[in-house]
């Protein structure tokens, strides 16, 4: 039998249950300092008709003291129950419209390099921005690639 990845090679991080946001939400923020990259795993249910706007923010704590807005790179699967997903696309720091025409019971896949992050704000996190009446069933997992991978993973959360 191969070797089983249990969670040393990548450490899986549930950062949001699945949920109905109806406001601005700051997503658990992530060490970066102990992984070389971080996958965002947005999963997106029936959006309502008002739109939220994703940005990837960096900051010098894990609570949201002095964000900055990151640019980041995204996927975007087909709907749910299918096997496909769009090609690496590219978002400025301004953030993605999740507009519910387009990401209505999609995934989006979020990679964040630590080398995108600077000493002084090591911790990366999404934000839902609701622009006034939107309303979107979210669940978020992030998966850590650790720069020492060991049995018991470094902590993504401190």
């Amino acid at each position: 039998m191969g070797k089983r990845n249990m969670g040393e090679k990548i450490h899986v991080v549930p950062l949001l249950a699945p949920v109905l946001l109806s406001a601005t939400s700051d997503i658990t923020a992530v060490n970066m300092g102990l992984f070389n990259q971080v996958d965002f795993i947005i999963a997106l249910g029936d959006l309502s008709t008002a739109n939220f706007t994703l940005t990837m923010v960096a900051d010098t704590a894990a609570a949201n003291t002095s964000a900055t807005a990151l640019a980041f790179e995204y996927r975007v699967s087909a709907a749910a129950g299918t096997d496909t997903m769009g090609a690496v696309t590219a978002s400025e720091s301004t953030g993605l419209e999740l507009a519910n025409a387009t990401y209505d019971n999609m995934t989006l896949v979020i990679s964040m390099d630590s080398d995108a992050l600077t000493a002084t704000k090591p911790y990366c996190r999404p934000v839902l921005t609701d622009a006034g009446t939107a309303d979107a069933y979210v669940s978020v997992t992030a998966l850590c690639y650790p720069r020492y991978p060991q049995a018991t993973p470094s902590l993504a959360l401190t």
